[in-house]
């Protein structure tokens, strides 16, 4: 898990991101990842985003569109809808937990640009 939250905040700092579930979905759990502001840093590894920085997601299955930080959007996909993990409220109809039961049984998230 730290080592997808490491990974997460610097790859996002420097340009936007799809994240996608290492599991067979038809979209759910594909994630296009935007900064809301659109800071990125010039080059990886030159910053990382913080807990509270606003993302802009769409999701590949239906296209919607959720605004949440990137620690609620790290949260979903540790824990997701589990409450008190602070994932926040997800329009989704998936259910997040894209890690659970680790690389044996799929868990895994891909990070792509």
């Amino acid at each position: 898990e730290q080592e997808f939250i490491d990974g997460f905040k610097k790859s996002m700092k420097f340009q936007p991101r799809v994240i996608k579930q290492n599991r067979g979905s038809s979209g759910e759990g594909i994630w296009i990842i935007n900064l809301k502001k659109g800071d990125y840093c010039a080059a990886f590894g030159d910053a990382s985003v913080e807990e509270s920085d606003e993302l802009i997601l769409m999701e590949a299955n239906d296209n919607h569109v959720e605004e949440h930080t990137v620690g609620e959007f790290i949260a979903w996909c540790i824990h997701g809808r589990e409450e008190g993990k602070g994932a926040g409220e997800w329009a989704s109809k998936g259910t997040g937990k894209y890690l659970e039961g680790g690389k044996a049984a799929g868990g895994q998230l891909t990070d792509q640009r």
